[in-house]
């Protein structure tokens, strides 16, 4: 295990307290017979007594030319020893034995004269042939993980012996250009939005370091993610080793900004308020060009909103008749001077009104900013190493937090549609001091644009819901799914979350390259999303426990089972 990022065996031993590790275990003999047939693609095996193998551990076999052939395995069945076709003493000496099923990921391959490099051999397994548990050249060559290019590590397989692996994955296949988009599923209280968390801690202490990254992120229950800057006091053990074997430092993020909902009289409408905080809100002048973002769930095709909303954007400024210009919310009530040809019924204007009305009574939407900001600003600000934390979790309606997110969503594309072709962007900011700031080439500060933009959004389902027969969207879902669309070619990686996918648009889960699932029911299993998932693989989904996850992505021939460490940020008590 030479080489750049690789362990040696014996360092993997060490990190695993309170085991013993048994190297090469023998875990059971192969089996061939009309029930279970030995394939390409996959062999059986018969468990010895007293051995404990569960579904996702890694073994191995040896096949032709001293190649071993690994493999995962799938199912576990109890069965009679006569319809193996064993001895007769041996039958009556066990009258039934447990069978594994188990699905081949690679061969170690073997050299050939005048051929370079391994030639891997996909010839099945052979009868009564000795089954080992993996050991860890194996399990990372099962992975491709040796050829994976700037890997970020995404999680540990722990084996039944002891043994703890960590798991990498490309850049690449996280953040673009080969895949893009991470989804994670499961029911409440096992931990996966926890682990797009640690997720985003691992990516974000990788690319950091050579100050290619940014996060927005989106705190949607109560408090939860308004103390990522501080420090967890209490870190078990375990999680202690696991950051250790992944080589995390276990430390808060840095550089975070919290920007929270205003309140009342400029109060920020928030459960927390951190010192580095500062409110957000919403000038007419700031989204007059998006309002049917604001609109979005209440809009109606009996009452044709979208024409007073294009006329807004199309004419705006707006004039009345005595060249008053409409600079506020307020004015925009008082504006009644639509063409005819745009106020068809007039039903349309006493909608359009009585919507307004309503938006003009939440805090955040205000004719004049005094202690605020406008997140739009602060989205095209943003440098390498920002963090971003915006809290919606207080807002009353989902139709002001779905805005919000749109609007950081669009801010976003304008953002990349503004730096297009471009290194860094001119920022007039001489009381800037940020280290990532530097002179451009007229004196000007410059901000340096970071190379990977990642965004975090739990209950996803909220914003993105599955569409209606008609396959039609709100204006925010749209708006996300061109930002997502968009993301793979630009960097910009949505990381989302629900308990279940089938609530979501399935145009989500067509451009995700990266599924995690926690522990679900099989009726959810079965629904649409999840036909990427075998059967086999689905039934122990159902089964698995607190704080496991399986993680189902292309560059693995199969999907596997991970565990991970909590994220080393405080978390608030419930």
């Amino acid at each position: 295990m030479e080489g750049k990022g690789k362990k040696s065996l014996n360092q993997y031993k060490g990190l695993n307290s309170n085991k013993e590790y048994r190297y090469n275990l023998e875990v059971g003999k192969t089996i061939i017979s009309e029930k279970f047939p030995s394939t390409m693609d996959g062999f059986w095996f018969s468990v010895n007594q007293n051995i404990i193998i569960n579904p996702f551990d890694f073994v191995s076999v040896e096949n032709l030319y001293n190649t071993r052939t690994v493999g995962i395995v799938k199912e576990l069945q109890a069965v009679k020893t006569d319809s193996l076709g064993l001895a007769e003493e041996e039958v009556e000496q066990q009258k039934d034995i447990t069978v594994a099923k188990v699905a081949v990921m690679g061969n170690t391959g073997t050299k050939q004269d005048g051929m370079g490099g391994n030639i891997s051999i996909s010839m099945p397994i052979r009868i009564d042939k000795s089954v080992n548990l993996a050991n860890v050249d194996e399990l990372i060559f099962a992975l491709g993980i040796p050829q994976m290019e700037d890997p970020i590590h995404v999680g540990v397989i722990e084996m039944p012996n002891g043994l703890r692996v960590p798991v990498s994955l490309a850049i690449s296949y996280l953040a673009g250009p080969d895949a893009a988009h991470v989804n994670a599923s499961g029911i409440s209280g096992n931990f996966k939005t926890s682990y797009l968390l640690f997720l985003l801690q691992s990516m974000y202490q990788k690319l950091a370091r050579n100050d290619s990254v940014s996060m927005i992120i989106f705190n949607t229950r109560e408090e939860d993610l308004l103390h990522i800057h501080e420090r967890q006091e209490n870190v078990s053990q375990r999680d202690k080793e696991l950051f250790e074997l992944l080589e995390l430092d276990i430390k808060p993020f840095d550089n975070v900004s919290y920007f929270l909902p205003r309140g009342r009289d400029g109060k920020p409408l928030s459960i927390h308020i951190p010192k580095n905080s500062r409110t957000y809100s919403y000038e007419l002048q700031d989204v007059h060009d998006r309002l049917e973002l604001l609109f979005s769930e209440t809009y109606d095709p009996r009452y044709n909103l979208s024409s007073i909303i294009d006329y807004i954007y199309e004419s705006w400024p707006l004039n009345d008749g005595s060249g008053k210009v409409v600079e506020n919310w307020s004015d925009l009530v008082r504006y009644k001077d639509y063409p005819n040809e745009i106020i068809t019924h007039k039903s349309t204007l006493l909608h359009f009104l009585g919507q307004l009305q309503r938006f003009r009574k939440s805090t955040m939407f205000t004719d004049k900013k005094l202690t605020s900001t406008y997140l739009g600003k602060e989205i095209r600000k943003i440098k390498a190493g920002d963090i971003l934390v915006i809290d919606i979790a207080m807002i009353p309606t989902l139709e002001e937090q779905s805005f919000v997110v749109a609007d950081v969503m669009k801010n976003i594309d304008q953002l990349y549609s503004i730096r297009h072709n471009l290194d860094d962007l001119s920022y007039n900011s001489s009381s800037d001091s940020n280290s990532h700031r530097f002179k451009g080439s007229e004196g000007n500060t410059a901000i340096r644009r970071p190379t990977y933009t990642l965004i975090f959004i739990d209950e996803i389902n909220r914003f993105l819901p599955k569409s209606n027969s008609l396959g039609i969207r709100s204006a925010v879902a749209e708006q996300i799914m061109k930002t997502i669309i968009a993301g793979k070619s630009r960097n910009t990686i949505l990381f989302s979350a629900q308990q279940f996918k089938s609530e979501v648009d399935y145009t989500l889960h067509e451009n995700t390259g990266l599924h995690i699932t926690a522990k679900l029911g099989t009726s959810e299993l079965s629904t649409k999303p999840y036909d990427m998932i075998d059967e086999s693989t689905k039934m122990n989904i159902s089964r698995l426990n607190k704080g496991e996850i399986v993680m189902v992505q292309p560059a693995f021939r199969q999907p596997i089972k991970i565990t991970f460490p909590r994220a080393s940020f405080k978390r608030p008590n419930r």
